[in-house]
């Protein structure tokens, strides 16, 4: 199966300039995979900071952008991974999470990290299905 590297413009340019060697999104059959996608504010490019609600809508709203991009969406993950740099800070995850998978939750796999030298707390991955 062949992959496709697909380039989200806003995204793509913001997770290369925090250094990272990756694409936003791969395609491979009818499944796209994503990177670990931090809070990003998708106007400016910039790393969102604040609360971890604040930084879980941030990245999931750049996760959603970048499934469309790829011709999906949220509603289409079946698969989710959630890093934080604190596990204090999944109720606040959680809070968000319900909310926008509020008709059926994804498989999902969170892990608490060792804190990044990058100003944020959290990135999400998933893997979601296309058409």
């Amino acid at each position: 199966m062949k992959r496709e590297i697909i380039e989200v413009p806003v995204i793509s340019e913001a997770i290369r300039r925090l250094g990272a060697p990756t694409s936003a999104l791969a395609r491979a059959g009818d499944l796209l995979f994503t990177c670990g996608m931090p809070p990003v504010d998708l106007v400016t490019g910039e790393i969102v900071t604040g609360d971890i609600e604040t930084q879980t809508r941030a990245a999931l709203d750049a996760l959603d952008v970048a499934l469309r991009h790829g011709g999906s969406s949220l509603d289409a993950v079946v698969k989710a991974t959630v890093y934080v740099t604190d596990p204090a800070l999944m109720a606040g995850v959680n809070a968000v999470y319900r909310t926008r998978f509020a008709d059926g939750f994804p498989a999902r796999t969170s892990l608490a990290i060792k804190p990044w030298p990058l100003p944020f707390d959290i990135e999400i991955e998933c893997v979601a299905t296309i058409g």
